[in-house]
């Protein structure tokens, strides 16, 4: 009688962790989905973040990495808000700001491998009003790469770049370790900066490639890994020609990201069907 009490209790506890863990995986999946609409609705180009940016910081993200370890979604979106969100005094110089807009950014990959090029096409509202402003102001276009666990951005390969005038600036912030496979990394975000002059306005787009490299994925039974690179954010700064460095602060924009597309990559991986065999090979091979 013991032993089939002893036993009933055993399932009744099987049955309830079986039912914890299916709670708990509709909780995951719950959480994952307001994670994803939250993230979804960033960038929408509805211009709510205006603030100061002095010219001492060269970059946005740099003072989100000084005070964490690693990017979190929703947490660098209020990081930004908080940090550069002000009141009335930059709003005006914002509103003026308007006559420089995105009119549409159409985003893919080039190229074939684990060395890929994301290739950012955007295109600006072509003003005569944006040319005369540009005349007496300082402007440059922020964009901001929140890169997946999975693919890097090679530091010295974008100061390349820079050297080259490809970009006006350039940076990495986060997990900037090229060795680690995926399993080990954490994400990172790019910080590009272009100068947005009047030629750039009469041809109505600019093109970005900003090249990136796959780190070792995990092994898959699809033999692929899908990474997905989300929507970048696009800001837009600006500041007076005549004022003095001393004296200086940019002017803070939210440009949004429209409705562009993810782009999606898939990266070739060992087949976890073959590991056995290959283990074994590679055990023979080193006997011999």
């Amino acid at each position: 009688m013991d032993m089939q009490c002893q036993r009933k209790a055993q399932w009744l506890m099987i049955f309830g962790l079986f039912f914890l863990l299916i709670l708990t995986s509709n909780w995951a999946c719950h959480a994952a989905a307001l994670s994803s609409d939250q993230v979804s609705n960033v960038g929408s180009g509805d211009g709510s973040i205006f603030g100061y940016l002095p010219c001492s910081q060269a970059y946005l993200a740099s003072s989100y990495f000084d005070r964490r370890n690693s990017l979190l979604e929703s947490d660098f979106h209020d990081f930004l808000a908080q940090e550069f969100g002000t009141g009335d005094l930059c709003r005006g110089l914002a509103n003026d700001m308007n006559v420089l807009g995105l009119a549409d950014l159409h985003r893919h990959l080039s190229g074939e491998g684990s060395h890929r090029h994301v290739v950012s096409t955007l295109t600006f509202v072509n003003q005569s009003d944006g040319m005369k402003w540009l005349d007496s102001h300082s402007c440059e276009a922020v964009i901001i790469e929140r890169l997946p666990i999975g693919v890097f951005a090679d530091p010295f390969e974008l100061q390349h770049l820079v050297h080259r005038r490809a970009f006006l600036d350039a940076a990495v912030f986060g997990d900037s370790n090229l060795e680690l496979p995926s399993a080990l990394s954490n994400r990172s975000i790019v910080e590009i900066h272009m100068d947005i002059r009047n030629d750039l306005l009469e041809n109505h787009e600019t093109v970005i490639q900003l090249p990136l490299h796959a780190r070792y994925p995990p092994l898959d039974s699809s033999g692929y890994a899908r990474i997905e690179i989300g929507r970048p954010d696009l800001f837009i700064r600006c500041r007076p020609k005549q004022l003095q460095p001393e004296s200086c602060s940019w002017t803070l924009k939210n440009l949004g990201a429209g409705y562009a597309k993810n782009v999606m990559w898939q990266v070739p991986c060992g087949n976890e069907a073959h590991t056995g065999i290959v283990s074994s090979i590679t055990f023979a091979t080193a006997l011999t």
